[in-house]
């Protein structure tokens, strides 16, 4: 997760199309952070061939009618080969079928690299910041989509 949020490849090369370079330092997250929004929310991760190494993940957590998407990830390498995509699919069916209506995610302000990405999966801004829980001046846009029609 780290090195898919970090854009570097396993020799420490920049890779993939969007990262967090030159905007946050340091480890993204920790295997403690991890365990904590496992508990009350699925943790979703994808494999290639059988029993390889993850290669993407995404957490889903279910709040009432609104879920929220966090940590989409996948290994710098395969960016851009659809498995993103095909993890939001996948948090998006489990919201319908809990009949979860709404889903929520947040994007870091100053990449609009991703903004537009989301974008074009169906999110849209709500015109809501948040501050960036890890302090200095970064901010977080939140995005939603519904899930469910009528």
């Amino acid at each position: 997760m780290n090195q898919a949020y970090r854009g570097q490849g396993g020799d420490g090369s920049v890779q993939g199309w969007t990262n967090e370079i030159g905007l946050v330092e340091g480890p993204r997250t920790s295997v403690g952070e991890v365990l904590q929004q496992m508990e009350p929310g699925v943790f979703l991760c994808a494999r290639l061939g059988g029993d390889g190494p993850h290669r993407g993940c995404v957490w889903f957590e279910p709040h009432g009618r609104e879920g929220y998407i966090g940590m989409l990830s996948v290994f710098p390498a395969l960016q851009n080969s659809g498995l993103g995509r095909l993890l939001m699919v996948e948090c998006e069916a489990l919201a319908r079928q809990r009949q979860i209506p709404t889903l929520l995610l947040t994007v870091l302000a100053p990449r609009a690299e991703l903004q537009a990405w989301y974008q074009r999966q169906g999110y849209e801004p709500t015109g809501e910041r948040l501050p960036f829980p890890h302090g200095g001046p970064l901010e977080l846009l939140v995005f939603r989509k519904l899930t469910l029609s009528g």
